[in-house]
């Protein structure tokens, strides 16, 4: 199964490739991880607490959650852009900062929230159509489909057009069309490749979900699962890129 054989790609891309992996991330991802721990050392008592209006939290745990979100993301971007680079092109740094091209972070940023803004309109379009048309004939036992629904479209639609991101980091930019055209008549690998990289990501974070952990101990398990799940995603539309787009092999 081509889904199967696209998502041990991915793995094995990491596990086979794992200094330069490091190489690529441990800056930035470092730099993710070292804003995390200050707000949770720093506000451990507000970590992972809902938010009541009548308590609010302090002003600096509110604007340091903002810039380690925000670091969160550069830092993601960063990994992500290095990572699709050396996957494609064989491009490694000569140290331990990864080479830092703005223009091509900017322009990933740019492609990811289209891609994430036309994953949620066929989201919130299929869930809408399902729960208009069974809802009212089977009620409550039919509750979960129209979610269920929407996060496969979601899925089908994010990696579909998914294969811009490589394609701009690599510096071939592909337009939209161009990507729906190459992932055309591969649904069923797509929801294999998106349900196992998804599936393994929520596996990694059970753990922390179940059981309530020491606010530091959490925080760097999320960093190191979030560093998993991250390197997976980027490379499963890396295999998935290379293969319907430039034909290379998966195995």
């Amino acid at each position: 199964m081509l889904g199967w054989k696209l998502f041990v790609r991915a793995l094995t891309l990491i596990t086979e490739n794992l200094l330069p992996a490091i190489r690529v991330s441990l800056v930035p991802y470092g730099l993710a991880m070292a804003a995390g721990l200050w707000v949770a050392l720093t506000y451990p008592e507000w970590v992972g607490q809902q938010l009541d209006p009548e308590n609010p939290p302090p002003a600096g745990f509110i604007l340091g959650t903002m810039a380690s979100l925000i670091i969160g993301v550069f830092a993601s971007l960063w990994v992500s852009v290095g990572w699709h680079r050396y996957a494609l092109l064989g491009e490694v740094s000569d140290g331990w900062v990864p080479p830092l091209r703005m223009d091509l972070l900017l322009s990933y940023f740019g492609r990811t929230l289209l891609a994430f803004l036309m994953a949620a309109l066929a989201a919130i379009t299929v869930a809408t159509m399902l729960a208009v048309l069974l809802v009212p004939l089977f009620q409550e036992s039919v509750a979960a489909v129209p979610a269920a629904g929407g996060f496969f479209a979601a899925c089908l639609v994010f990696y579909r057009v998914g294969v811009i991101l490589p394609a701009g980091a690599a510096g071939k930019p592909m337009r939209m069309n161009d990507a729906l055209i190459a992932t055309k008549g591969q649904a069923q690998t797509i929801i294999v490749l998106a349900l196992l990289t998804v599936g393994v990501t929520f596996l990694l974070r059970l753990p922390i979900l179940l059981e309530d952990a020491n606010v530091v101990i959490s925080t760097l398990y999320q960093f190191v699962t979030g560093w998993i799940g991250l390197m997976l995603g980027v490379g499963t539309l890396t295999a998935l890129y290379g293969h319907l787009v430039e034909g290379r092999p998966v195995e």
